[in-house]
């Protein structure tokens, strides 16, 4: 059935009678031009004297003209151009009034003599005027001689297409080329070609290629041409080598003028991210819409060419009335114009991708600097919404920021958004206020159901790590969505094309479509909740994965890699369990509902056509149909990869909405709790201090249930307490009484609870607040940088505070000096180096006060001494107002000003003067006279040792050239053996030969209508069935061993890269920052589970189509096809490769740029109470957007250099259409069937060199994370176990240490830490080990456990250490490092983490570790007593075993931890028992017990190694080890070692007041 010709003419043809009314269009469009500048030029000169009055500096300089003073004219080729232009108008005048003066005026009428006067104007204007003249005057002279060509095109050349030419005859003559000609060259060509000025609006802009390039350039991305053929001729390609980035697309400009659209808290309500993304996207959004429709409409170009062509071959006319060069010219460069329009949507699409990166980047960033980091942050939100617990999310947060305090769980019925209480006035509470991470003691809140609910949860910063990666990922293509509707106009103009071919019959293929769409509809519903859970699933995992690279150093200690690797495998096999079901559903259910549905649709369609309606189907009707169904099942196709991608990015929308409006922030009052306002002001501004309030870190303003085995820390200011402003005031207290709580109250984090009216608390910002945790927190940058803080460089200050805190004589040690870096965690420095870095932070700062959390802790007696002595009495601290958190009162005393002391549950004992509160206090006054201060006179050691290189962390490695085989032997290797790829690659072959059988049998079906006997169509029709349903067979099993192989391979891969993590060597973790490690395992790990596999399985089919449909196409077409075929793979194989050795660089430059983002994010996170307390936000702002413009840049080159090859491939693709095309029309006499068939296959084939170009591009580039995942598995790994190394079952019997020759060292080129060791120490001994900071105490505790590169020999009860396993040795050997790490759970997982033990074992343990004696258990009190109420609060506080303990054991107190890895040793019961400064945050009196009971409880063979600060923790040992500069300089029992008259031991007992006391404990009485 075909239309007649008069409908479906596409335009009409233009005689002579109807010509003249076109000419008059362009001077009307003059007349336009010229009034719109008209009204421009007024409105700007009445507005300008306003202008310069309303504008700031920078629009001031872009309206007085930058550019004016730096260009007076545009350059030699601008100028050039827009020259020749101006001829070329001139040369059109001359022409028109020549045509007049000759007699010919009544064919040029006037009106087109003034068009070109006027252009001409135009035209000269654009050279001379100002920059915005000329910009405006040259814009306007194009488009008016661009409308002209149009007009003259359409009037002289277009009749020359129609097979009936007009009648009468247009005349053509010189004059009508002549004119045409020089349109092409001024509307057209020059307009194309001519470069663009560069018009900076603000001194900082540079030209970018793709500003100053001309249209044509832009349009086919030829600006790139000078990178990418730099990169093909050079090894490799830096940032440098990119184009800069334009201002435009800078982190600043993009958050100054999208916050106030998306911030939550600038917008104020709670309103979708959705939205606010459409408001901030929503110019490129509509310009990618109307790219979509555009491309809609293109997409029909080649079936409309494929029609006309076919009829003309069958009844010598096409159905429209255009000659056959028209529509060679449509199947050609059809699709040529479709890819140009749907390159600029992608365009459109790089930019809304690079944008919303950073946009939501420095979003996430800017948000976690302000929100309340407690526990379960998420989690009770949507307990209180009634969600399903799968949905559960708890934002614990690992920080070395400050001591930590417990979390009580709040209520589920009771909303939690409220933030913390206003201060008092005089206290701004803000996004630059200080909070803490971590607090010191408080409540630890109870898990119910706690293994169950261990899953739920998802670390903070994993979290974060997610949103930053994989769900950033997913909402930077949201434009995608696009193309639904997109696929929506294309299938109504589908269904509109068919009716004009095979009439009402396409309305039943149309009808078969709307019954079969709720099915694939129910399919995508189950694939959103598939993604759903593999997302919660992954959460989970990179909670695991994150938190076990946090306490990676205690693992590895204490040999449970092998354990933690099997709990991280089962939750990536419950991940990958939700990763099969997603991708089955959309690869298999999803895709053959898509396939089949079109199939059922084409096959009503054909029968109805047949065998109902009785027509023929020739080959013009079928393989118009059938391009067009093949259209539609795109279509399909589309939604159905779509629809995943909507509802993947629902759920990353869902998850950034639930990150920015259920976080809860730092300075967000809840309006429900009046009682939260405090209601009187300070009495003072300037006072610093409490009235009448109570502090807990929940709030504590709402009712809340009373849980079992949940602790509710408070802290509790009955009366006013004003700490004194210019002195040293001390905050005493035992261990978990409180004291950094205290510090956290006045920086406004705690929750505030007014006793009355008169309550209020205040801490003054005006001077500026310094702040130094209790565990230490440094940069990951040299100590210059940790130490300035930002702050402006003032080098005798900096002097003096290097000196004062005790560090002059480590720089001297170190080869890069104060350069040298410091590392990630500072884990390279001891902890007293770390605490004197953190220290001078705070002393070189212009803070009027600071708060100091124990920073002599971690500091050996003379070192301290030093710094109370230099520093506190020093010129720096004077005047300015210190709180120090201190357990040495005997040291601190001669500086106090002023003392608090807090007691059990955080009340305050007492306060006053030093001599005051000792007067009253009996205990602390014996702790005071035991503790009495050291000799004034401590030298610093200045002996020199060998340096340390300066620097520490390894760039992160970028591989050069094209990606090797054993990165893609990574998935390949591990996707199957030979006969799985065997069945996996036949599988998909004959799927390919079944598509081809499809048209070929088309054709042979079509072709028996020309032999004029009766078509038996039904017989027909039903083979062409049963052929597409034997293809869909082998779809379904090419799928399904396609997810099988590459779920197999994923599982490897991740298996193997954790392993080899986990089994790494210490001082690789040292040199590597955890970003980079995070984005190892979460986005490549994800783009290996999702594009790779995909980009590879899209690969190999279309290699296999490539194969078949060439040979298809050489053998209807002939040498034609041979040979153009040849050409086009010629150039597409040296374009691919050019494009790719580019390519490569920068993606490798782009996910090289991408792990400092993360680690600029994970460490401000980590640090976000010392940042908060020194207002520092603006600083890691500032470096944050310094990093992500890096990626930008990178990011911003890859997208578009994507665009470059796309123009080129697609150009090659439409030579090969155009020659075999035109050969089969003009140079052959085949059959329309035969033509139809090669038509068909084809486009396929051109379509398949395309989309191979691609993919293959597409695969090495995402191979890149395959690369980075292979350097991670070529690092160096601790000795693997063997069967030699087993030691026997009896080993070890005893706890005998021989150690002979002992030397060691961090790294081969580094220093020798440990110098040529020698002692023995019997089996049961306790030895105490003693020396200055740096002495190399922990570095003999790590080489004994071979941690360390050592040298010489070490024997434990009998066997060289060297000779056993890692993990047999470390079993028998327990350390307690200094800085203990526990994981998140209960202190039960904690203690015995794979549930070996019994309670009673693991009570007996906690009891031994001191836990008991910190709680001070007591019977409680009888019912109704005055006490009552006191016990069942102390008795709510206890401690227990199924206690929470939150990620890094964020939730308790450096002492509470410190006990708990105490009682972990002591439940290992091994032979050798090492503690580094595991009681160093413990008040005396619970160090002393917990000294005792180390003596009671251990068995009698156990061997102790204590590394102590503290003489009296060490006096008792039989032993005393004193260490000087790596080297053992004495060794002997404590009374020996003090009866050596020049022995550093017995200086150091002698200068303290309390030596007899020592002398005493040593065995020696005077």
């Amino acid at each position: 059935m075909q239309l007649p010709l008069v409908a479906t003419q596409m335009l009409p043809i233009v005689d002579v009678s109807t010509r003249d009314p076109f000419l008059f269009i362009p001077p009307g469009l003059a007349v336009l031009s010229f009034s719109h500048l008209l009204v421009k030029g007024l409105v700007n000169r009445y507005r300008a004297p306003n202008k310069s009055t309303e504008t700031n500096g920078h629009d001031d300089l872009s309206s007085n003209g930058l550019d004016e003073k730096s260009h007076s004219l545009d350059g030699p080729v601008i100028v050039s151009f827009r020259i020749m232009s101006f001829v070329s108008v001139l040369t059109l005048l001359s022409l028109d009034i020549y045509l007049l003066a000759t007699g010919k005026g009544d064919k040029v009428p006037m009106a087109s003599i003034a068009f070109y006067i006027y252009v001409s104007v135009l035209a000269g204007c654009s050279i001379f005027l100002g920059p915005k003249g000329r910009d405006a005057s040259y814009v306007h002279a194009s488009l008016l001689l661009l409308n002209a060509l149009v007009v003259y095109v359409f009037l002289d050349v277009w009749p020359l297409a129609a097979m009936d030419p007009p009648s009468p005859e247009i005349s053509r003559n010189w004059l009508t080329w002549t004119r045409i000609g020089l349109l092409s060259l001024s509307g057209a060509i020059i307009p194309l070609i001519s470069p663009r000025p560069f018009r900076p609006q603000y001194p900082e802009d540079v030209p970018n290629p793709e500003d100053t390039c001309s249209l044509l350039s832009s349009l086919t991305y030829s600006f790139l041409d000078p990178v990418i053929f730099y990169a093909y001729h050079v090894p490799d390609l830096t940032i440098k080598d990119l184009p800069p980035l334009p201002r435009t697309e800078r982190s600043k400009y993009i958050a100054d003028k999208n916050f106030p659209k998306l911030d939550p808290v600038q917008v104020g309500t709670k309103r979708h991210i959705f939205w606010g993304i459409c408001r901030v996207f929503a110019k490129n959004y509509t310009r990618s819409l109307i790219c979509v429709i555009a491309y809609s409409f293109a997409a029909f170009a080649s079936p409309l060419g494929i029609k006309n062509l076919l009829s003309y071959l069958e009844n010598g006319r096409p159905q429209i009335g255009l000659r056959p060069w028209i529509w060679v010219i449509f199947v050609a460069l059809g699709p040529m114009t479709a890819a140009i329009i749907y390159n600029q949507y992608l365009y459109e699409s790089t930019i809304i991708a690079v944008e919303s990166d950073t946009l939501l980047t420095q979003l996430v960033f800017e948000h976690s600097m302000r929100i309340r980091l407690k526990n379960d942050i998420l989690e009770d939100k949507k307990k209180d919404r009634g969600r399903d617990d799968k949905k559960t999310l708890s934002s614990d947060a690992t920080s070395s920021g400050t001591t930590p305090t417990v979390v009580e769980e709040e209520s589920p019925t009771v909303d939690t958004t409220a933030g913390t209480q206003t201060p008092a006035k005089g206290v701004q509470p803000s996004t630059d206020s200080s909070e803490s991470l971590t607090r010191e003691t408080g409540g630890v809140a109870k898990k119910s159901s706690a293994v169950k609910k261990k899953e739920k949860g998802a670390n903070l910063v994993g979290r974060i790590n997610n949103l930053l990666t994989t769900d950033v990922n997913q909402i930077k293509y949201t434009q995608d969505v696009l193309m639904l509707f997109g696929s929506l106009i294309q299938v109504v103009i589908a269904i509109f094309f068919l009716h004009n071919i095979i009439g009402w019959s396409a309305f039943v293929g149309m009808g078969i479509i709307l019954v079969g769409l709720p099915l694939p509809t129910y399919v995508s519903k189950l694939s959103m909740q598939a993604k759903k859970g593999k997302m919660e699933k992954t959460d989970a995992r990179v909670q695991a994965v994150t938190e076990t690279m946090s306490v990676l150093r205690m693992i590895k200690l204490f040999a449970w890699e092998m354990r933690m690797l099997d709990q991280i495998t089962k939750k990536r096999e419950t991940e990958l369990r939700w990763v099969r079901y997603g991708k089955l559903l959309d690869s298999l259910v999803l895709k053959n509902l898509n396939s089949i549905i079109p199939i059922l649709s084409m096959l009503g369609t054909f029968g109805t056509y047949t065998l109902i309606m009785k027509q023929p189907l020739p080959a013009s009707v079928a393989f118009t149909a059938v391009s067009i169904f093949n259209s539609l099942t795109k279509q399909m196709f589309n939604v159905a990869w779509q629809l995943p991608q909507v509802l993947r990015i629902k759920v990353s929308m869902d998850r950034f909405n639930e990150f920015f409006h259920e976080t809860e922030l730092l300075d967000n009052s809840s309006a429900t709790d009046k009682d939260s306002v405090i209601a009187s002001p300070a009495p003072n501004p300037d006072v610093i201090g409490f009235n009448a309030c109570t502090f807990s870190w929940t709030d504590i303003n709402k009712s809340q249930p009373v849980k079992p085995a949940t602790r509710i820390f408070r802290l509790h200011f009955e009366g006013d307490m004003i700490f004194k402003s210019g002195g040293v005031n001390l905050i005493l207290g035992p261990t978990a009484a409180g004291k950094t709580s205290l510090l956290m109250a006045l920086l406004g984090e705690m929750y505030c609870k007014p006793h009355g009216p008169g309550s209020w608390f205040n801490l003054p910002r005006d001077g500026g607040i310094a702040y130094a945790a209790q565990e230490s927190w440094v940069l990951n940058e040299t100590v210059k940088e940790n130490i300035l803080f930002g702050e402006p460089y003032d080098e005798r200050r900096y002097q003096n505070v290097l000196k004062q805190c005790a560090l002059e004589r480590d720089l001297s040690l170190w080869e890069a000096g104060d350069q040298t870096e410091i590392g990630e965690k500072g884990l390279t420095l001891s902890g007293g180096q770390k605490a004197r870095v953190t220290l001078a932070r705070a002393l070189y700062s212009r803070a009027a006060i600071l708060l100091l959390d124990d920073v002599l802790a971690a500091l050996d007696v003379h070192t301290a001494k030093w710094v109370v002595e230099k520093a506190f009495k020093g010129d720096i601290v004077a005047g300015r107002t210190v709180l120090l958190v201190t357990h040495n009162v005997a040291l601190t005393s001669s500086i106090a000003d002023f003392v608090i002391t807090l007691g059990k549950n955080g009340k305050v004992a007492d306060y006053g003067s030093i001599s005051d509160v000792l007067e009253k206090d009996a205990k602390l006054r014996a702790a005071f006279e035991k503790e009495q201060a050291l000799a004034e006179n401590i030298e610093v050691d200045k002996e020199g040792e060998e340096k340390a290189a300066g620097k520490l962390l390894v760039p992160e490695e970028k591989a050069i050239g094209s990606v090797e085989r054993a990165a893609m032997g990574l998935f390949f290797g591990e996707f199957g053996d030979g006969l799985f790829w065997f069945i996996t690659l036949f599988t998909n072959i004959f799927r390919r030969v079944l598509q081809i059988a499809r048209p070929v049998w088309i054709a042979y079906w079509s072709s028996q209508y020309a032999l004029g006997g009766p078509v038996p169509a039904l017989r027909y029709l039903g083979i062409y069935a049963f052929i597409q349903l034997v293809q869909i067979a082998f779809d379904s099993l090419a799928s399904i061993l396609w997810v099988t192989g590459s779920m197999r391979a994923s599982r490897v891969v991740h298996y193997t890269l954790i392993q080899s993590i986990l089994t790494a060597q210490l001082r690789w973790l040292d040199t590597v920052p955890m970003g980079r490690v995070i984005t190892r395992c979460t986005q490549d790990i994800d783009a290996l589970d999702n594009s790779f596999s995909t980009t590879a399985s899209a690969l190999l089919f279309a290699t296999i189509s490539i194969v078949g449909n060439f040979f298809v196409s050489v053998y209807m077409a002939g040498w034609p096809a041979l040979l153009s075929g040849g050409i086009m793979v010629i150039l597409g194989g040296w374009l691919g490769i050019v494009y790719l050795k580019a390519q490569l660089s920068i993606r490798r430059e782009m996910s090289n740029a991408k792990s400092p983002v993360m680690s600029q994010v994970g460490q401000t996170l980590v640090g976000l109470p010392s940042i908060r307390a020194y207002g520092a936000e603006g600083r890691f702002r500032s470096v944050l957007r310094t990093r992500q413009d890096v990626y930008t840049r990178a990011a911003l080159t890859y997208f578009t250099i994507n665009r470059w090859i796309g123009i080129r491939a697609e150009g090659l693709g439409a030579m090969f259409s155009t020659v075999v095309t035109a050969y089969l029309v003009y140079g052959t006499k085949a059959r329309a069937g035969s033509v139809g068939l090669t038509l068909t296959v084809l486009t396929a084939f051109v379509q398949d060199i395309l989309y191979w170009v691609r993919f293959y591009n597409l695969l090495e580039i995402q191979a890149n994370s395959l690369e980075r995942i292979l350097d991670f598995l070529r690092i160096d790994h601790e000795p693997a176990s063997v069967e030699s190394g087993k030691p026997p079952a009896y080993w070890p019997s005893s706890a005998r240490l021989r150690v002979e020759g002992l030397s060691a060292r961090y790294s081969d080129d580094g220093p020798e830490v440990l110098q040529d060791l020698h002692f023995e120490i019997a089996s049961g001994e306790r030895v105490g080990v003693v020396g200055r900071t740096g002495a190399g105490k922990s570095s003999l505790a790590l080489a004994l456990l071979r941690a360390i590169k050592t040298t010489g020999t070490v024997h434990f009860d009998g066997l060289p250490t060297h000779a056993i396993n890692l993990d047999a040795l470390r079993s028998s050997v327990t350390l307690i490092p200094q800085q203990p790490e526990l994981l998140r759970g209960t202190v039960r997982d904690n203690l015995d983490l794979f549930g070996q033990y019994d309670d009673a074992t693991l009570n007996d343990a906690l009891r031994s570790a001191g836990l008991f004696q910190l709680q001070n258990e007591r019977m409680p009190a009888q019912a109704g007593s005055s006490e009552a109420n006191t016990e069942a609060e102390d008795l709510s506080n206890a401690i227990g075993l199924d206690t929470r303990v939150d990620a890094g054991g964020s939730n308790f107190s450096l002492g509470q931890r410190q006990i708990i890895a105490l009682a972990r040793a002591i439940v290992r019961q091994s032979k050798l028992l090492i503690l580094d400064e595991a009681t160093a945050a413990i008040d005396y009196e619970t160090d002393a017990a917990i000294q005792s009971s180390l003596r009671t409880e251990l068995s009698k063979d156990t061997s102790v190694i204590t590394i102590a600060h503290r003489l009296q923790t060490i006096m008792d040992s039989d032993k005393i080890m004193v260490l000087e500069a790596g080297r053992l300089v004495e060794f002997d029992t404590p009374k020996n070692l003090l009866q050596k008259d020049s022995g550093l031991f017995r200086a150091l007992v002698d200068e303290s007041a309390d030596s007899a006391h020592l002398r005493e404990l040593a065995g020696i009485h005077d």
